[in-house]
Parts: C-alpha cells; structure tokens; sequence
C-alpha cells in the first residue's frame, strides 16, 4: 500500500533513523542515490530498501523520478535527514486503516506540520515552525514543482489538475534532524545560498550594494523579532544570525555573479608546512568555481610539494633576487596568503584586476583592492581556515563551506607519484618493513619549537624495542646535524632502524610519508604532508601563540598532539619519550607484532 521514497547523497549519518521510523509502515522502500560514498547504500540495503542511482539534477526532478519508481498505490517522501516522531507513526498506522475502507471519500494527498532539531534543541519560533509539508500522497495525483523554470530550491508539491481535492493534513510532527553543529549550519548556508544565487539570476533578479546589507538586516529582524525567534533563547538568537548571513552571502552572489574570475593565483612563498595548510584554499576554489585555473606562486623549494596537488593547475617559480614579473601575468585575482611586499607591488604595477590580502599588515594596504579584516598573529583560528577566508573577497563563502581543519585535508589534493615496490627498492628494506614503518623526522630547520635529537633517540629505542621498524629522515642540509648524530649509537642498536637523512628525492619522501602507519615530527613540512595525505601523525608542538596548534595543527583527523610550555634543560619542548611512545601506539594500534 505504501512506499517510501528517499533521494541520497552521503546520508548513511542520518538515513538509519529516517528509515527506522517508517520500516513498520512500509509497503517497500526506494533510495535514489546520487554517488554516495560513506556506506549510505549499504544502510539503505540493511533496512531491505531498493537503492537506485541516478546523478543528481535538481531536487524536484529528482525526487519526481523516485516518485515515478514506486510499484504501490501511495508515496510517502522525505529526506534523509527527516524520520516521523512516535506520534506521526500512530497517526500514519491510523491513516492506513482510514484510506483502506472502500466506502470513505479521502483527500489526495496529506501534510504534516515539520519541526527541526537545531543543536539539539527543537525549534518553534522564528518562522521554522510549523514548516507545514505535503509529504503523502496518491501516487500519480501529483509533483514536485519549483517557483519556476530552472530553479534549484524550495521545490513543493502539486497536485496534478486532474486530482482537485483538498490537501488533508496530519497533526503530528514530522522530525527533521537538520543541524547536529554550527558547522552543518555554515555548510548549509553555502550551499544554499549559492543555490539562491543562481536561481535568482536565473530570474533575471538583481541587488545594489545597500541590497546586500539591508536584506540579511531584515532577515535578521523578521526571524528573531517578527516571527518570535527570541522565545528560542539563544538557539533562535543563532538561526537568525546565520539566516542573515546565508541572505547576505545569496545577493552579495548575485550582485558579483558576472565578475568572477576564471585564473586566480595564490602567493605562498615561505615554507613547505605552510604550503600545505594553505593548498585547502586550491580544492575550494575548484568546489565552488569549477572551472577556475588556479595558479601557485611559490619559491624553488616548494614547487615539487605544490605539483602533487591534483587542484593545481599551474606552479609558477618566484625567485626573490631575479626579476620575474611573469609570475603575475595573465591573472584575473591574486591573493596573497603570503604578504610578499615584492610580489604585492608588483602586481599593483602590473594592473592585477582583484588584488586579496590581510589589511591588519598596514605596509601592504597601498597595494591591494580587497583586505579581508582579520588578525593571525595571536588568531587562534587555523591556518587553513585563514586562507579560506581571504577567498571571500573573491565573493565565495569559502570558509562557510568548508567551515573544519577536518575537512581540509580532502582539498589539499597532495598524490604523489611512486609505489611501494619502489619506495623499498630505494631505501633497501623489504615491502613488508613498509607495511609497518614509523617515520621519525628529527629535524625543523629552526622553523618550530622542536624536540631534543637525544628525546628523538630515546623514542626510537623504544620503538624497536617492540619490533617496530623506524625510518629516521631529513633534508640533505640536516645530514650534517643528523648523520653524526645517528653513528654515535645505532651501531649500538639491534633493530629495525633505518636512516633515509639526504637520501630521498622529495617526490618518493613525500611516498614514504604517505606510506608510514605513523610520522612523528614537530610543527613543520613532512608533519603537514603526512597528515594531509591521511596519514596518522604525532605532533610535537610549544603550547603558546603564535606556535600553538590550534593554529599550526596538522590536518584531518589521524593525529595525536602533544604540547606544553616547558623547555627542557638539553634544549627542546619538555615532552618525555614515553608520552610519545604511547601516542605513537594509539596512532598506530596494530603496529607492533
């Protein structure tokens, strides 16, 4: 009697709830997904549901398709992050009774009053309650419509002009789970106001410059005051400000919709670790303006990192004492996530169109266009994020979209060349060395607050004390430190060690560390790649700004950090070597035999 449509997109977080609360009602249930990757098929397969892909369209297209796949006399559609509360369950297994009696005339289609959780609070003020919803209907009856041809959003149902009857309605709530955290809002308010954005272009609509200020105020008055957002208490206080922040970022689209730029090039030209927090700005550009040409800026030493990003269309070398003003040349927007004075009034010179930087650096103010205002020398936001949110000036809510250090990871795009079989054959072990091996970098190049060599020798001890093979690396420029270092014990030592100090080319070092079960480093360069490209790390940073890791921290997810103020007496943080060890062993559970 009754099926159950669903349209999908990584949803497995959400769609075990939606689908729990309907199995008892469902005659069959339909899954259109879109390309899910996170095991959202498999869930919907666990609750016996027909999973069917289909590239996504727009959402009333889509969801019209599903409708059109079901084999049962009514539809109930929701969306994955919507279930039915106890009480619309009830209310639905009555219904059922209700439509199934021959001699009763019924409505062609129901809605339900829709209330959402936000934060974990429920929402019933500030217009997002009751979000009345036709969810139910008689297959065929009727569609999803949007406001007009090639609209994205606020797509509702219709009833065909054949099936006249009055919409009935339901009393109880339909739940929508829509925000677990502030992020998800951000997120949303990306999305959805780019989505805005084109369909108001579509609709030939435009804005001024008062239009974007003055819309998201009103927004922001009508939800929290109007529509009583403020008996929410602080969750109504959030949704109103984050309204008028997606109302800002939507017009603020469409006023710049025809003036962004197709080349943009970033200027990164100080270290390899900073190199890498700021490559997530590539991936976002190639997110949110898909067909952008993104140009790096970088000195020689970095330009083999930037050229394993699969989001880096063009490295251009900068060399601080040549004169190579072709480095800017052919671009529409350059923003400067280093503040190269050089560069800067090069670009000036050169007639740049768009010019980004920070406007805290007041020496840099003659030269740019487009200051973003914020701070980072003491900021505690990460660095990653700062360079997101210097792409606002290009008008793309950047860091709204990609609003966690987690989530940056993925848009580095770091894919370095070279297999394991090589990776072995040139540093002498076997493949099955590799399969367990723990990166120990002792080296920083004076560029963070590092650990003393003989904490480093310490800790390797006692990794190949447990069979745990170590490879040691550094630059060919720290062999002179690190080589003397390694021949005054390792010929003492009986285990898997292994030095690799000056001996690999960057691009199979950057393999290696892609490899690792584990990299154990301070603040600096391999720290950053390794963490990028997925591997666990262990991180050994100065507790204070400006070295703190809220800032410096490695990217994703895989990694254990340690950090304190002290220093210790040989020189370097004061963090024993047992401490690492363990935070080597929960990075790495399965490592030793």
């Amino acid at each position: 009697m009754l099926s159950v449509v669903v349209i999908t997109l990584n949803e497995a977080h959400n769609l075990g709830r939606c689908l729990d609360s309907v199995s008892s009602l469902a005659t069959e249930i339909i899954v259109v997904d879109s390309g899910s990757v996170d095991g959202t098929a498999e869930v919907a397969a666990s609750f016996g549901a027909k999973v069917l892909i289909r590239p996504f369209t727009t959402y009333a297209d889509q969801k019209n398709w599903a409708a059109r796949q079901v084999s049962q006399s009514y539809v109930l559609s929701l969306d994955a992050d919507e279930s039915l509360s106890p009480e619309l369950q009830e209310e639905m297994a009555a219904w059922k009774l209700r439509v199934m009696r021959a001699d009763a005339e019924h409505p062609v289609a129901w809605s339900m009053p829709r209330l959402t959780n936000y934060l974990g609070n429920w929402v019933r003020h500030g217009g997002w309650y009751p979000d009345v919803k036709v969810r139910l209907w008689k297959a065929g009856a009727g569609e999803w419509q949007t406001g007009a041809e090639g609209k994205v959003l606020h797509e509702f149902w219709a009833p065909h002009q054949d099936h006249p009857q009055a919409v009935g309605h339901l009393h109880s709530d339909l739940w929508h789970h829509s925000f677990h955290t502030v992020a998800d809002h951000q997120r949303q308010v990306a999305k959805f106001s780019a989505l805005g954005a084109r369909d108001a272009l579509a609709l030939g609509r435009h804005v001024g410059w008062g239009g974007m200020w003055f819309r998201p105020v009103f927004q922001w008055v009508k939800q929290y005051f109007v529509q009583g957002g403020f008996r929410d208490g602080k969750t109504g206080w959030q949704i109103a400000y984050w309204s008028a922040v997606a109302s800002h970022w939507k017009w603020r689209q469409v006023k710049h919709g025809s003036q962004l730029p197709s080349t943009v090039g970033v200027v990164r030209t100080d270290a390899l670790g900073d190199n890498v927090l700021t490559l997530p700005m590539a991936g976002a550009l190639k997110v949110l303006l898909p067909d952008v040409k993104v140009v790096w800026i970088v000195r020689a030493y970095a330009q083999t990192l930037v050229k394993t990003s699969d989001h880096v269309d063009e490295v251009r070398v900068w060399d601080p004492e040549g004169e190579n003003p072709s480095v800017l040349q052919g671009l529409d927007a350059v923003v400067f996530a280093f503040p190269e004075p050089k560069l800067m009034r090069e670009a000036a010179r050169l007639g740049v169109p768009v010019r980004v930087g920070t406007a805290r650096r007041w020496g840099s103010l003659p030269w740019l266009n487009r200051r973003v205002w914020v701070s980072r020398k003491r900021s505690d936001r990460h660095e990653s994020l700062q360079g997101l949110r210097l792409l606002h000036a290009l008008h793309i809510p950047a860091m709204h979209r990609f609003p966690t250090v987690e989530e940056c990871s993925q848009l580095t795009g770091l894919n370095p060349q070279g297999t394991k079989t090589e990776l072995a054959a040139l540093l002498g072990v076997s493949e099955d060395i590799l399969t367990r091996v723990v990166v120990v970098h002792p080296g920083n190049h004076g560029s963070a607050q590092g650990w003393s060599l003989d904490r480093f020798r310490q800790l390797i001890l006692m990794l190949i004390q447990d069979n745990i093979p170590v490879v040691v690396t550094g630059s060919s420029q720290e062999s002179r430190i690190l080589d003397p270092w390694m021949d005054s014990w390792i010929s003492t030592t009986d285990g898997p060690v292994f030095s690799a100090i000056g001996r690999l080319p960057f691009m199979p070092f950057m393999a290696l560390l892609r490899e690792a079960k584990v990299v154990v480093a301070s603040s600096t360069g391999p720290l950053h790649m390794a963490a990028a490209m997925g591997t666990p790390v262990v991180g050994l940073y100065r507790s204070e700004a400006p070295f703190w890791p809220q800032r410096w921290g490695p990217l994703g997810q895989n990694h254990q950090i340690l950090a304190t103020e002290k220093m210790g007496a040989e020189g370097g943080l004061d963090v024993a070597p047992d401490e690492v060890f363990k935070a080597v062993l929960q990075a790495g559970p399965c490592l030793a035999l």
